[in-house]
């Protein structure tokens, strides 16, 4: 039997049909809400009643058991919200103490401020019979290149000679055959500030040289202090 069928039966006259209706005014459309608008209609309906025509009990049991699974499944909702919530909050507090600290990150062009010499390593997908690691300049000119030879798949060091500041485009070349492959290869950088946006988008690291990027976009988190 539905809450509206309920209704229909009801016999109680103006006194009880007040009292159910003000009962249900004061819920809410949760599953707790309805649940309890149920039980306020099913006691007003036992009490009022056909003693020749009863109300079927299980029915009732029924439908009491569907609010419940309904009830289950919507605080299991609002946990699961809460749990995004406390995650999103402790990403936060961890990536405060990222400023700093170093990272690696894959990097095709870094502005630099001042002399400095470039750390980081290359990532190969696949073994390579030439990898070389190369600073070009605004005008495509190599600038500052280091040749690592023949290379396994798997990371692999390197540390580019000093740089003048200026702004550079960085790149790893690696020959396999008659093959080449061009890719940006990871550098080693500082953490100088995180954002975290207002509107919820994802947490901004200023890296020196490289500008704001996405926390998801590093490679790996190195520890220490420059």
């Amino acid at each position: 039997m539905t809450v509206s069928a309920m209704q229909n039966r009801e016999t109680g006259g103006a006194t009880n049909t007040g009292t159910t209706a003000n009962a249900i005014a004061g819920n809410d459309n949760s599953a707790a809400g309805l649940k309890n608008e149920f039980l306020t209609l099913m006691v007003a309906q036992i009490k009022n009643q056909d003693p020749l025509n009863p109300l079927d009990g299980a029915e009732y049991v029924a439908q009491l058991a569907q609010f419940s699974t309904v009830e289950g499944i919507e605080n299991m909702g609002k946990l699961q919200n809460q749990n995004n919530v406390l995650m999103d909050t402790l990403q936060v507090l961890q990536s405060t103490n990222l400023a700093g600290k170093q990272v690696s990150i894959p990097v095709d062009r870094i502005n630099l401020d001042a002399e400095e010499e470039l750390t980081g390593t290359v990532a190969l997908p696949a073994a390579a019979s030439e990898v070389e690691v190369r600073a070009l300049d605004a005008a495509g000119n190599v600038v500052e290149s280091v040749n690592l030879g023949a290379r396994d798949a798997g990371e692999t060091a390197f540390t580019l000679p000093e740089l003048d500041a200026g702004q550079y485009t960085l790149e790893v070349i690696a020959r396999n055959g008659d093959d080449l492959t061009t890719y940006p290869p990871k550098l080693q950088r500082t953490v100088e500030k995180v954002s975290v946006p207002s509107d919820g988008s994802d947490i901004r690291l200023q890296v020196a040289g490289v500008g704001s990027v996405s926390l998801f976009s590093i490679s790996e988190f190195l520890g220490g202090r420059s």
